[in-house]
């Protein structure tokens, strides 16, 4: 098997079987055979002994080895993310020293990223006391263009706003953590992604604003959302979630009229959306008649 489809193979299977893409990752450190094999292999390697299985202590041992593979040349970028995997996975085992010698941008880096184990673990306080942190440095912090601690705080924040807005109830923290979330994925989406991020965030606020009781600025958000689908000629799988969520907010509002006009909308849009898409709409679909 060449790299490339054993990366692919290993994304596509691990949400079902992560056990089984860990074994896969740690017996195949010969498939590194080239230096640009190293970012794509230590990535994935995070996200499932991370994310998934917390083998916190497993993911930093296979990260290291990546120095003895083929693949290894010492260049800075794969020693920046060999060594923020290992501190996102030590940080998250409990190690104290984690984060000791990072420069800022990369304890941002770390601390986001080991936000979003957090939330694959369930974890929520551990989640918003992490994202906090990371948000808390970077807004001190000025990133260049390219910097790995802007797509870390926009995925953190989304993810970790989408985990808490799922709660059937949250205390006042969470409630919190759960907005600021909401808040930071939507600005770092808007440096680090395209419309399509920056729409999602936009919905993913929404959604938080209309569970936290702050109607009026749901249905401020809800309706960038459209207007960024619009915007983009986006497609109806899209669309329908922006009108969905809009009526949600409008119906919180007690504004009826307009709940059933962007209902109605909804129902439009979701009825020319593919067949293969409309399980992931089911939930929304069903808010909408409750």
């Amino acid at each position: 098997m060449d790299f490339q489809t054993f990366i692919a193979t290993g994304w596509a299977d691990h949400a079902d079987n992560a056990p089984a893409v860990a074994e896969r990752l740690a017996q195949s450190l010969d498939v590194v055979a080239s230096p640009e094999h190293v970012l794509p292999f230590a990535r994935l390697t995070t996200h499932v002994f991370g994310e998934h299985l917390a083998r916190w202590n497993d993911g930093a041992a296979l990260l290291e080895a990546l120095r003895e593979s083929s693949g290894w040349d010492g260049s800075p970028a794969q020693t920046g993310a060999v060594i923020r995997g290992v501190a996102v996975l030590r940080h998250c085992s409990g190690a104290t020293t984690a984060l000791d010698g990072l420069s800022v941008e990369d304890r941002i880096t770390v601390l986001a990223t080991a936000a979003l184990a957090f939330v694959g673990q369930k974890a929520a306080q551990a989640a918003i006391e992490a994202y906090g942190q990371a948000m808390a440095l970077a807004a001190a912090t000025q990133f260049p263009p390219d910097s790995p601690a802007i797509r870390a705080l926009a995925a953190g924040g989304n993810n970790l706003a989408a985990e808490l807005s799922e709660k059937p109830e949250r205390d006042a923290l969470e409630t919190a953590g759960m907005l600021a979330a909401a808040e930071g994925g939507l600005k770092y989406w808007k440096l680090a992604g395209t419309w399509l991020e920056e729409e999602r965030a936009e919905y993913m606020l929404s959604t938080c604003l209309r569970k936290a009781g702050d109607t009026g600025a749901a249905i401020e958000h809800a309706q960038r959302c459209i207007a960024i689908c619009e915007a983009n000629d986006a497609p109806a799988f899209e669309r329908f979630f922006g009108h969905a969520v809009l009526a949600m907010a409008q119906r919180e509002a007690n504004d009826i009229d307009a709940f059933t006009a962007s209902r109605e909308a909804a129902l439009r849009w979701h009825a020319q959306v593919d067949a293969g898409e409309q399980a992931w709409c089911a939930t929304d679909l069903a808010a909408l008649a409750g």
